[in-house]
């Protein structure tokens, strides 16, 4: 999902995926809300302030849809940084992300402390965010209960020089034997987008994989 520049905006293009996809699960990038570079700037309080009805209308939104949305990541009281997933219009999970990042603790996110796997009718659905794929105790704790994991990933740094192959994604899935779907936020920096592509994997295999860094919807049926 690229980044669209408001608050605003970017809730609309996520309400506008979930009314016109048919799909089992959505799943939204990490603070897919929140503009880039806000976070740094505001601090999570003020961006919290910002912020505080997008999972409301997320709410609303999902009412009619039958699947689950994992909906990317909003701050929610406390300032966690947190992904719930909704079902008809209403959260049925939520997990805290457990490692933010420095810059996500300077603007005074807090972590995390349990995993988040709950059950669907599909099999057991586990939920990491972002870094928290870097601290392999907790990926372990989730993907090895977990039957498919949901990575929800924001923005990374413009100057990041750019990875290739989905390492860390394949890592997981192919360890654990399971499928990851990494789902990325799209920036844009002096005029170039930037960011990571969305990819999903079953037991180190794609399945489905964005075509380029931009804003793209991928699909995949689940083996």
């Amino acid at each position: 999902m690229l980044d669209h520049g408001s608050v605003e905006s970017n809730v609309r293009r996520a309400v506008e995926v979930i009314e016109n996809v048919d799909a089992d699960f959505i799943c939204l990038p990490e603070f897919f809300a929140i503009p880039g570079g806000y976070l740094q700037k505001f601090g999570a309080e003020k961006v919290y302030e910002m912020t505080k009805n997008v999972i409301n209308e997320l709410i609303r939104a999902t009412e009619h849809f039958e699947g689950y949305l994992v909906a990317g990541t909003v701050i929610e009281p406390g300032f966690y940084n947190t992904c719930h997933v909704l079902k008809r219009g209403k959260i049925v999970a939520s997990y805290r992300k457990i490692n933010p990042i420095r810059e996500e603790i300077e603007a005074g996110i807090k972590r995390g402390k349990d995993i988040c796997v709950f059950r669907t009718e599909f099999g057991r659905v586990g939920l990491l965010i972002c870094a928290d794929c870097l601290n392999w105790d907790t990926v372990e704790k989730v993907a090895s209960k977990s039957d498919v994991v949901f990575l929800p990933i924001s923005l990374s740094d413009p100057k990041h020089p750019p990875v290739e192959g989905h390492p860390i994604t394949r890592k997981i899935s192919e360890e654990f034997g399971i499928i990851v779907a990494k789902v990325s936020r799209i920036g844009i920096w002096m005029g170039r987008k930037f960011g990571v592509k969305s990819v999903i994997m079953h037991c180190g295999k794609i399945l489905a994989e964005a075509k380029s860094v931009d804003e793209e919807i991928i699909f995949a049926k689940f083996p």
